[in-house]
């Protein structure tokens, strides 16, 4: 009876020193590598990025929305984080799992989703283009260029323009055009030129002073200013019966430039 009773005091103390080992190995601090970074998610359906930060006592798990406010991930950010299975355990309730961490990526399973985050904003762009269109940003342009070259004209052609009484669409686009609207462009121009053949490209690097001049004195909804017709987003006027009756820039939705394609 004794030695019934020591097996199961030493058993006792066995597996309570296993549990304290696995519970404080367990709880050990993230990845440096996770820790006090911005991480980015690019959404393609809303064009905003998810965000989390991770530092060693709090989370910050922000999902943007068109009205800019953020989920009920927003109201739980203190965690405790299990490093032998990677699960992170929020307060209220909710869990993470990390599938892979690295220097400038990482994979997170939330609310049973695999989301790919980076450490860099282009970076995530990238990837879910990749995802999304099974090119990447690069090859995507290089198959669609056609439809720029076939549309593309000289900038003294646009005087020209704005003299016709017709009903014109003057795209500008140049170097510094480079977001993914500006990428997808080929999109819209092909819903355009498939209802009208007044659909024009200017490359706006190359347009001079002189012709900003006269554009200007045509109209003054024609900027004296270069950068305004070489921006980060595609710049449209909408030209009719010797005068701009609209102009606006180009700003896709994520993925989605549908909105643009009867505009």
């Amino acid at each position: 009876m004794k030695n019934k009773g020591l097996i199961i005091l030493i058993s006792s103390v066995v597996i309570v020193l296993f549990i304290s080992i696995f519970f404080v190995f367990g709880l050990k601090s993230m990845d440096n590598n996770l820790l006090n970074k911005e991480w980015y998610h690019f959404d393609y359906k809303t064009g905003y990025f998810d965000t989390i930060n991770f530092s060693e006592n709090k989370i910050n798990y922000k999902k943007p929305n068109d009205e800019n406010i953020t989920n009920e991930y927003s109201f739980c950010n203190n965690y405790k984080y299990n490093k032998i299975n990677k699960k992170i355990t929020l307060d209220c309730g909710k869990t993470i799992n990390i599938k892979n961490v690295k220097s400038n990526k990482l994979v997170l399973n939330i609310d049973s989703k695999d989301m790919t985050f980076y450490s860099n904003i282009n970076d995530s762009i990238k990837n879910e283009f990749k995802e999304y269109y099974n090119l990447n940003i690069d090859e995507y342009k290089e198959k669609n260029k056609q439809a720029l070259d076939i549309i593309k004209i000289d900038e003294n052609k646009i005087i020209d323009l704005l003299k016709d009484e017709d009903y014109s669409k003057i795209i500008f686009l140049g170097d510094n055009c480079n977001t993914v609207s500006c990428v997808l462009i080929n999109d819209i121009i092909e819903k355009w030129i498939s209802f009208s053949k007044n659909i024009y490209y200017v490359n706006s690097d190359n347009i001079s002073d002189e012709i900003l001049i006269e554009l200007n004195n045509i109209s003054n909804s024609f900027s004296l200013n270069k950068n305004d017709y070489n921006d980060i987003y595609p710049s449209v006027y909408v030209v009719n019966d010797n005068k701009v009756i609209d102009s606006y820039k180009i700003v896709c939705e994520g993925f989605k430039c549908s909105g643009y394609y009867n505009k």
